[in-house]
């Protein structure tokens, strides 16, 4: 395939594991520290990344002998993207709200990777790239304003104004440190081996020190019954599969095209919070999608 390769559609398969993610974790965060869901979901998703690592080639592909900076690199990754990034999205769904989480942190994800992947990696640079990128960070802003009441803040305030800006700032430029340090880092690394290293280290991580500030009080702090499965469940698909995803993305098509196209997650993550979350529909949505739908095939087509 030259134009729909599999690389880029792998990344808009890892964009709807992530917007399925983002609705569960919404409907959670108000109920559950986001550290306890965050180390959850990581440690779900640990053992279906050692299987595909066996399937690969075992421990062995890992090189710790002969090449350990890689997998140094991939730890690093792990660390910022999962214990930072993701725990302090997760921490915000519940205050911020969805539908104004998702696509600001999305669109300076974006705009940061993309010029990250070019300046830093050497990665091409293309106009339907340019038109593209724009397009969908363009839609993504569209879809922030006016969102609905965050999910969780009733009896407590919402985020402030600058609250929000921190909260955007300090997820996007985690995650978009861990991406360039994913796909300039990596080097003779497989997806597999990427994903078994960054995955369970960010859960093991994160539970260590989530385990010592509970200070043994943790397991009144973790979910129960349906909440427990769902958050199960969500760290197979949408952590497991959705990362190897991503990280195979990045190898097939590069960092600045595959974050692009990943960050179409707000909009299968809109419907999906309309649904579940019970989110009204706005006209400001339906120009927000529809930009990201043109900016997707802009990127692809190019």
């Amino acid at each position: 395939m030259n134009r729909w390769g599999v690389g880029e559609l792998a990344a808009l398969a890892s964009a709807v594991g992530w917007a399925g993610t983002s609705t569960a974790l919404a409907r959670l965060g108000g109920r559950y520290d986001a550290p306890v869901l965050s180390a959850l979901r990581l440690l779900a998703a640990t053992p279906l990344l050692i299987v595909f690592l066996m399937m690969d080639g075992g421990f062995a592909t890992l090189g710790l002998d002969d090449a350990p900076i890689p997998v140094l690199i991939m730890v690093l990754s792990g660390l910022v993207g999962y214990g930072i990034g993701d725990t302090a999205y997760i921490r915000s769904l519940a205050t911020v709200g969805i539908q104004r989480m998702a696509p600001t942190t999305t669109a300076l994800w974006v705009a940061m990777s993309a010029v990250g992947g070019i300046v830093l990696l050497g990665e091409p640079f293309t106009w339907s790239l340019v038109v593209g990128g724009v397009a969908v960070v363009a839609g993504c802003a569209v879809l922030m304003a006016r969102a609905v009441a965050p999910l969780g803040t009733i009896g407590r305030p919402a985020a402030s104004t600058l609250q929000v800006v921190i909260a955007v700032t300090v997820v996007a430029a985690a995650w978009a440190a861990a991406t360039l340090m994913l796909a300039g880092g990596r080097e003779e690394l497989s997806t597999a081996a990427a994903g078994a290293i960054r995955i369970p280290t960010g859960g093991l991580v994160i539970a260590a020190v989530t385990m010592t500030a509970a200070r043994g009080n943790i397991r009144h702090r973790l979910p129960q019954g349906r909440d427990l499965a769902l958050i199960v469940v969500v760290g197979i698909l949408g952590t497991g599969i959705g990362s190897w995803l991503y990280i195979f993305a990045i190898a097939e098509a590069g960092a600045s095209k595959a974050v692009i196209l990943n960050a179409t997650s707000p909009l299968m993550a809109i419907p999906l919070a309309m649904f579940f979350l019970h989110e009204r529909p706005t006209r400001r949505i339906a120009a927000g999608t529809a930009l990201c739908v043109l900016g997707t095939l802009v990127v692809i087509a190019g």
